[in-house]
């Protein structure tokens, strides 16, 4: 009887030690890059999104054929993250493992349904993923949401 105390007693502390532990410290989160691209398209059909500290980065890139304009500019569109987006998005990051995961999922951008990537850069290696666009990862998935919402809140309407 007094090794099943023992081990109540024992399960009861650690038990009352996690319980009482701070939440762990996000990774030193320093940017993350998100990229779409479609490959059988006209204009404007490349995206990457750069979040770092206290700013988000849009950058469009166009592609010309077919009577579509040539040479269209590169645009640019920037938005100020405050501290709160910022560390929520920190946070997301910090949460989210692709190490499990290979480096290209499904079939990004075949039979032209666009392609999208993530790359989490962190202390060390920066980690990447491409998969097809929009897809569910759901290893990523309240990062990803996140991150599509700041790029549609950056994209301008057409």
């Amino acid at each position: 009887m007094s090794r099943m105390k023992f081990f109540v007693v024992a399960a009861a502390l650690a038990l009352s030690a996690c319980a009482g532990a701070p939440p762990p410290e996000p990774a030193n989160i320093r940017q993350i890059v998100s990229t779409t691209s479609f490959g059988m398209c006209v204009g404007y059909c490349t995206t990457r999104l750069e979040i770092s500290q206290g700013r988000a980065v849009l950058i469009r890139e166009a592609r010309g054929g077919r009577g579509a304009p040539q040479n269209l500019p590169e645009q640019r569109y920037t938005a100020v993250l405050t501290p709160d987006e910022w560390d929520a998005i920190e946070q997301l990051a910090a949460n989210t493992n692709l190490s499990g995961l290979p480096p290209v999922i499904g079939c990004p951008d075949c039979a032209d349904g666009g392609a999208e990537s993530l790359t989490i850069q962190a202390e060390g290696q920066p980690r990447t993923i491409s998969f097809e666009f929009n897809a569910s990862v759901p290893q990523a998935a309240p990062l990803l949401e996140r991150i599509r919402a700041l790029r549609a809140r950056l994209t301008p309407a057409e």
